[in-house]
């Protein structure tokens, strides 16, 4: 459960912004995930405020071209927002979709250039599975935040059972690109079969709740259809030993 690494993460950082620049990447992954990922996106962001005053500083880690960036913005318009990625590309599209508010920020989940307890909220939707460092990331999250700071997270998983995740890696190594063809992404489309190397190097939930629960005082995970979880954690301990090293620096 280390995370990417090495040429897999340049791969897949690679991909998604080749893919993001034809206009290909959001449209063909949401029609992966049957236009699940869209309320996902949704749920995971209202989390981060849900019951209390609206967060007034979020992270968006590992951005992309902007869609979650933008969802934050729509729910949180009085809100200081940072759009991280380690793509260029994709962080002036995060910062032209978000608009006014917006700063985009190069930087890495394993090594985030933010000061201890910089935010109220942080969301990852789709890319902490992206991450070279798994808990190098985890830690990175629990600095991050306030002392009451939430953080949401909506990604793929590994399952559990050698069933689902036989065909989580069917559905992800055939069905995506064989969406991306038919969505006019040319061979390119091809390049979502990658996606299937990330979930079989994605933790599983029970790894998730446990190393997020060593790193803040509550944690939830519920699982969604196809293979899609939400991580919810609040309250860093600040007790926890950090000092994750950033690999691409």
């Amino acid at each position: 459960m280390s995370g990417l690494e090495g040429e897999l993460w340049d791969l897949i950082v690679n991909d998604i912004q080749m893919l993001s620049t034809k206009g290909c990447y959001e449209p063909v992954s949401d029609a992966i995930s049957l236009y699940l990922a869209r309320r996902l996106r949704l749920l995971a962001a209202a989390l981060i405020g849900y019951g209390r005053d609206p967060p007034s500083t979020i992270l968006d880690a590992g951005c992309g071209p902007g869609t979650s960036t933008k969802v934050l913005r729509t729910l949180y318009p009085r809100a200081r927002i940072v759009a991280m990625d380690p793509g260029t590309l994709n962080l002036r599209r995060a910062a032209l979709a978000a608009g006014d508010g917006t700063g985009p920020v190069r930087g890495v989940f394993e090594g985030m250039p933010f000061r201890q307890g910089a935010f109220d909220g942080a969301v990852a939707m789709f890319s902490f599975r992206d991450a070279a460092n798994y808990l190098g990331a985890l830690d990175e999250f629990s600095r991050v935040l306030a002392d009451d700071g939430r953080l949401a997270m909506v990604d793929l998983y590994r399952p559990e059972s050698p069933l689902e995740l036989g065909l989580s890696l069917f559905h992800f190594r055939y069905v995506g690109p064989a969406i991306g063809l038919a969505m006019g992404c040319g061979k390119d489309g091809l390049k979502f079969g990658d996606i299937h190397r990330t979930v079989l190097s994605m933790m599983t939930p029970s790894q998730l709740i446990r190393e997020a629960s060593r790193r803040f005082r509550e944690v939830s995970f519920r699982p969604t259809p196809f293979l899609v979880g939400i991580l919810y954690a609040e309250g860093p301990r600040r007790a926890f030993t950090h000092g994750a090293t950033n690999p691409h620096h």
